[in-house]
């Protein structure tokens, strides 16, 4: 037996979970269902607000620490924002980066 390791650059968070208002240089936590092994510091992590399954891309952070709880199955850790997008930037985005129909359009 064996096992995969992914690096995932995209940190997806849904919406009852997802921190209030963000700003940049500020630094969050997170706690998602499943094991995930993050990008760290300094690559850039995209933060994506998940939004009746759909992705709502909203800018880049670092992790800067990440916990994987094998007896939960979780995964949690905290993150700072580098880069916060445009309104105008997330509906490009949306439409071009997520997986096929994945897209949040308001």
């Amino acid at each position: 037996m064996g096992s995969v390791i992914e690096f995932n650059d995209t940190l997806k968070i849904k919406e009852d979970e997802f921190p209030g208002e963000l700003a940049e240089g500020e630094v969050y936590s997170f706690h998602l269902n499943d094991r995930r092994i993050f990008h760290l510091h300094p690559v850039r992590v995209f933060l994506v607000k998940e939004i009746e399954r759909k992705w709502d891309y909203v800018g880049h952070v670092y992790i800067i620490e990440q916990t994987i709880n094998a007896m939960d199955n979780t995964t949690s850790g905290r993150f700072i924002v580098s880069k916060l997008y445009t309104r105008e930037y997330v509906e490009i985005v949306n439409r071009n980066e997520p997986p096929n129909g994945k897209g949040y359009v308001k």
